[in-house]
């Protein structure tokens, strides 16, 4: 279950960010400092196996990466970085997300299934 890791709550200049996690589940949450709404969100996924990540931006819309950590010997870490993708499990990402976001506040759980949702409307209508 997404539990928030409150120690890394930070401000920039998107507002003040929050962080939530799981075993399956990285989510970051940008949040304006005078309203609380939600102007941003990042929600990785099956970080175990083959992370991916789904971006969100009020003024920018929905973005869809796969994460390349860089390590191609175990005698150098490199930075993670974020490489276009597009196919993605839409409906397993959206599920797996109501599943493991019971103990998150409701407001952020209701926000993110509705863009996961439309998301995957849009996707679906291509």
């Amino acid at each position: 279950m997404l539990q928030e890791i409150f120690l890394t709550q930070t401000q920039s200049s998107e507002g003040y960010k929050r962080w939530f996690q799981d075993d399956y589940f990285d989510l970051f949450v940008w949040q304006d400092f005078c309203s609380s709404d939600i102007v941003s969100f990042q929600l990785c996924y099956d970080r175990a196996c083959r992370e991916r990540v789904i971006g969100w931006h009020q003024h920018y819309g929905f973005e869809h990466f796969r994460v390349d950590d860089g390590e191609q010997t175990p005698y150098k870490n490199m930075t993670p970085v974020f490489v276009n993708e597009n196919m993605s499990p839409y409906h397993e990402v959206l599920q797996h997300f109501i599943d493991r976001s019971e103990y998150i506040h409701e407001f952020i759980r209701i926000f993110i299934i509705e863009k996961l949702q439309e998301w995957y409307d849009n996707a679906s209508s291509m």
